[in-house]
């Protein structure tokens, strides 16, 4: 039986790994002047921020299934909750920027010119907060990434 913990689990992988990805499409189309591929990509980077939804609602519900453990400390949880707030709002804010530059960049001379830079610096921010949010997150439950100073049973 899934649960919010399982699922949450599940769904925090497509960002992480699939932002980069359309990251690679996007920059590949701009050196190759493939419009095709630039839109598709954009497409791709939007979608992908809205996968971010699913893993940030089903957070809090994980987090009740797991504090009540005696080897989850609930410091580790807050510190991972605290970042995921941040990459929640950054990935959202790269998705704007690809909606924003696939929607308007032929209409506004100024995302002409620094539309691109707009999507690549917002995505690539995205992404480290994303990996962090991810690296604090693996930690609540995996002792073998805590560092040898890390309170492993805090209440």
């Amino acid at each position: 039986m899934i649960n919010f913990a399982h699922l949450h689990l599940i769904l925090n992988h497509l960002p992480i790994m699939t932002i980069p990805v359309a990251l690679i499409f996007y920059i590949y189309s701009l050196r190759t002047k493939n419009e095709k591929l630039q839109n598709f990509s954009l497409i791709m980077l939007i979608g992908t921020a809205a996968t971010v939804l699913p893993v940030f609602y089903t957070g809090e519900p994980a987090e009740e299934i797991i504090e009540g453990m005696t080897s989850i400390s609930k410091k580790l949880i807050h510190d991972h909750e605290e970042t995921a707030e941040i990459a929640f709002v950054l990935t959202l804010i790269a998705g704007a920027t690809a909606s924003v530059n696939l929607f308007f960049k032929d209409r506004l001379p100024l995302l002409k010119k620094h539309g691109d830079k707009l999507v690549i610096g917002s995505c690539i921010i995205a992404i480290g907060f994303l990996a962090y949010a991810a690296n604090k997150g693996g930690k609540i439950n995996h002792p073998e990434l805590r560092d040898s100073t890390a309170i492993t049973s805090e209440s």
